[in-house]
């Protein structure tokens, strides 16, 4: 198909203009309609030449009257009247345009004739003009099928004058000169008049389209404008209603916020008094690391909330163990519930090999996270336990608690967002109360679903669903390896900090000075490129993704080029979703977001350096 260049979106075939099929079937239809009576008032007149003109074979050449007669009265006009007839009929529509080109053939095959034995005589050559003329302009017949029938014509002619009446060379050529011509001309002209013929269409089409939509809207304007007063309605009562929350949202982000920021400043405050007892000083930072905890998990809520509203929340799959994934959920949070004196358990019926699915893992440690830090948050007794069970197509995850439990009508609104800002006293606790509408998002991103069931007093059961897309594995799963107190497990490493902040600087040394037998330290990628090359036995690398003059991809793309083997641990305070998929393809062993969790910075290690 080509395009037209003037109108982009119109398609259609450059020699036979026809557009695609289901546009064609409505010009065709159209095109019909539009020229039916055109044509029954051309052909009535090219009837009525075509007879009239016969007083001419009498006047010019009465030696062949008789037989141009019988061409125009008996073989012509009756092809002419029988296909005017049936244009009265159903059936014409299906074949007007084949019988328009034997009407055009037959014609001209007769003047054809009267030419051949009266070639002295020009008005049969004009009488062969006005064929040509009716063909391609008067009745309807389209440029394709007029381009067949004149060049039908003009063979007919040639071939009767070759080999019939033997006409002369020069006659010949000058006749069919003029033919020629004729013929040309009308193939311009009516692939132009098809050709606009048919953009009006196309561009009627479209107008017809525009007109369609605004007499609907108009149509339906009362009740929309109805449907809209209620909306407005209701929208206003929302609207006052958000007004509220907003409120109070705001109150309870202020207090959120100021609450660990004054942990945080006031206790720094603390720390520098003289003669604090050990005690009192590690008592003062566990504070300290309490509320930047709690005021990171904030920080992180607003960010993840306001990514899924703007749609800029992505979707990673790949394969996933789940039954990995809840037993380090179950690792990582299981001191914490235990200090509450509470007992963590958890349920993976499936085996290994069935429970690999394909899926976003870091949506779904999310998930589970949120639920278990809730079910932590609103239990200070009794046990708390996750698992999954299969259910046809799916996996129905739960996180069950024996907390305080939540009334029946607000089952439906915890997972609206902010609420935790319009619930009584009694039932808030510290938080944002973004928690459970980012997991309920989550959850819909990976076509799943959530519910609660719930009864005061007793307890409550989060579930939710997750389509069953199991790959089958034959490989075992690396053994889960448990943080250990015990550092003398892990052997003297000799470490690169890449690292551009001071501040974090001084941080990650003190963290791995237990570890390390010598640090390099370097503030550039290219200054850690090069301590790689002169340090070919480096074990570990903590490479900042941000750095100036190189970053920290760009940076380790050009270590794997001559070190595959070093460990290269990616850290960035963006902690964004996607920045551990972007380490990993540039060639970073693992990745951890700041502010760094020593517990976690360790995990890593003594994953890698485990003796």
């Amino acid at each position: 198909m080509i395009q037209d260049p003037t109108y982009a979106s119109m398609n259609y075939n450059k020699i036979t203009l026809a557009f695609s099929e289901v546009n064609e079937h409505l010009f065709l239809k159209k095109y019909f309609s539009d020229s039916i009576f055109q044509f029954r008032v051309a052909f009535i007149l090219v009837i009525f030449l075509y007879g009239s003109f016969g007083y001419l074979d009498s006047q010019v050449i009465p030696e062949y009257a008789t037989a141009f007669h019988a061409i125009r009265f008996l073989f012509v006009i009756p092809i002419l009247s029988i296909v005017f007839l049936l244009s009265f009929t159903r059936l014409f529509q299906k074949v007007w345009q084949a019988l328009l080109l034997i009407s055009v053939v037959a014609g001209g095959f007769g003047i054809s004739i009267m030419t051949m034995f009266a070639p002295e005589n020009y008005t049969y050559y004009a009488g062969m003009m006005l064929v040509f003329s009716a063909g391609y302009f008067f009745i309807k017949l389209r440029f394709f099928l007029a381009t067949i029938a004149g060049w039908s014509i003009l063979l007919i002619y040639n071939i009767g004058a070759i080999y019939y009446t033997h006409t002369p060379d020069e006659l010949l050529i000058n006749n069919n000169f003029f033919f020629i011509s004729a013929n040309l001309i009308g193939m311009f002209a009516a692939y132009n008049i098809e050709y606009y013929t048919r953009r009006n269409f196309f561009l009627s089409q479209k107008l017809d389209n525009e007109r369609l939509l605004v007499l609907d809207a108009n149509k339906n304007l009362e009740r929309t404008v109805e449907e809209r007063t209620k909306e407005l309605l209701k929208a206003k009562e929302q609207a006052e209603e958000s007004d509220r929350l907003k409120s109070a949202f705001l109150a309870n982000m202020s207090h959120e916020i100021r609450t660990p920021m004054n942990g945080i400043l006031g206790f720094a405050e603390l720390l520098k008094e003289p003669g604090l007892t050990g005690e009192e000083q590690q008592d003062y930072i566990r504070i300290i690391e309490k509320s930047g905890a709690r005021m990171l998990n904030i920080i992180n809520d607003i960010v993840d909330i306001s990514k899924i509203e703007a749609g800029l929340m992505k979707l990673e799959i790949q394969e996933s163990n789940i039954n990995e994934q809840i037993q380090d959920i179950y690792t990582f949070f299981k001191p914490e519930v235990e200090a509450k004196g509470m007992i963590l358990s958890f349920n993976t019926p499936l085996p290994t090999k069935e429970a690999i699915l394909k899926t976003d893992r870091e949506k779904v440690y999310a998930i589970l996270t949120n639920l278990v830090k809730n079910a932590i948050k609103y239990s200070n007794t009794g046990t708390i336990e996750i698992g999954y069970s299969k259910r046809d197509s799916d996996l129905e995850f739960y996180v069950k608690d024996t907390g305080i439990g939540i009334p029946n009508d607000r089952h439906g609104a915890i997972f609206e967002r902010f609420i935790q800002a319009d619930i009584p006293d009694e039932w808030a606790q510290q938080g944002a109360g973004l928690g459970l509408s980012i997991t309920k998002a989550y959850v819909e991103m990976l076509g799943g679903k959530i519910r609660v069931a719930s009864q005061v007093g007793v307890g409550s059961t989060f579930y939710f669903t997750l389509p069953y897309n199991a790959v089958l594995i034959n490989e075992p799963v690396i053994q889960q390896i448990v943080p250990s107190d015990n550092n003398d497990l892990i052997r003297k490493l000799k470490i690169l900090i890449a690292e551009d902040d001071k501040v974090s600087e001084m941080l990650i040394d003190k963290t791995l000075k237990t570890f390390g037998k010598e640090i390099i330290k370097a503030r550039t990628g290219v200054e850690a490129i090069e301590a790689c090359k002169k340090n070919p036995d480096i074990d570990l690398v903590m490479m900042d993704i941000r750095m100036p003059d190189m970053g920290g991809y760009d940076a380790t793309r050009q270590i794997r080029k001559f070190n595959k083997e070093v460990v290269i641990i990616a850290q960035t305070a963006h902690g964004l979703y996607g920045d551990r998929e972007k380490a990993i393809e540039a060639g970073c062993n693992d990745y951890i977001a700041k502010p760094i969790n020593k517990a976690e910075l360790l995990l890593l290690i003594q994953k890698y350096f485990h003796k």
